[in-house]
């Protein structure tokens, strides 16, 4: 059986830092339906900042967010 969404949102937040990534946990959590986060694919950091988060979906269905900092990229949360 599936998580409920609330779950898997969870899971995609809570290794966020509460204090670095406060916007960005805001806009992931003003979601109600995965149709809604999966519309907030994208950039979630705003232009400008020297490390920026972005939500990536994966070929698996999969939902990442992904740090990029001078030109890497990490992985911080999945679900």
């Amino acid at each position: 059986m599936p998580a409920p969404f609330a779950d898997r949102l969870d899971t995609l937040v809570r290794p966020l830092d509460p204090a670095r990534h406060a916007h960005e946990i805001a806009l992931l959590q003003r979601c109600r339906s995965l149709p809604e986060l999966e519309g907030l694919v994208g950039w979630l950091s705003p232009e400008g900042q020297a490390v920026r988060l972005k939500l990536v979906r994966h070929g698996s269905g999969t939902l990442l967010v992904v740090s990029y900092d001078q030109g890497w990229s990490s992985t911080l949360s999945q679900g």
